[in-house]
């Protein structure tokens, strides 16, 4: 009976174990990356007293850039990098009919979709499946079959 207790209690012990491992050293990282670009989001805003900003996301391809939307009706895109420097503003651009089509024959859904900086502003595509970059024009600039 004593040695079925121990058993249960360095089987629980073990299961705390491997949730906390899995808590700190897998989700961890991913929350501290969302604080910290939230934090360089707020002090991007208020050294360049953006109205209406909103956080897009994060897009590393040889450096690390951050998007955002301002305007009341989100029609600038503001590209940003790590040190919260400012390096482009652009008018939100139309989706290419690519993107379009892409979408309709259920290749991509609407969550593979974000922007990136590649040389310009890009539309980019990541899912399982693909990592291809679309500039504002509809051209592919970049293309990386994933899988298979």
């Amino acid at each position: 009976m004593a040695s079925l207790l121990f058993t249960i209690l360095l089987g629980t012990i073990l299961t705390l174990l491997i949730i906390t491992n899995i808590f700190v050293y897998v989700t961890g990282p991913a929350r501290k990356a969302e604080v910290d670009d939230e934090a360089l989001f707020r002090s991007v805003v208020n050294a360049y007293q953006l109205v209406d900003a909103t956080f897009l996301n994060r897009h590393f391809h040889q450096r690390i850039t951050y998007v955002a939307q301002i305007g009341a009706d989100n029609d600038k895109l503001i590209f940003y990098d790590e040190e919260g420097l400012v390096f482009l503003l652009f008018d939100t651009p139309v989706r290419p009919q690519v993107i379009n089509e892409l979408l309709a024959s259920e290749q991509i859904m609407e969550k593979d979709i974000s922007y990136g900086y590649f040389k310009t502003p890009v539309f980019v595509i990541d899912n399982p499946n693909r990592l291809q970059y679309i500039n504002v024009s509809g051209e592919t600039v970049f293309f990386l079959k994933k899988g298979d």
